[in-house]
């Protein structure tokens, strides 16, 4: 079994610009859809999206 390169690791979560880049929207308005329900999740100081969460939301509302 071979390694993958980083290239080839799928990601499944998002930082918080790249979140608001997948959506396009504005950071204020990242914010209130957090404050209205979109699940976030903090790993360590960060908080990140998870794909699955970002694609769930958008067929959702």
């Amino acid at each position: 079994m071979s390694k993958k390169t980083d290239d080839e690791i799928e990601r499944i979560h998002y930082t918080f610009t790249e979140a608001q880049e997948f959506l396009g929207i504005s950071h204020q308005t990242l914010y209130k859809l957090m404050r209205e329900g979109l699940p976030s999740h903090k790993i360590g100081k960060k908080r990140v999206f998870l794909k699955e969460d970002l694609t769930r939301w958008i067929k959702e509302h």
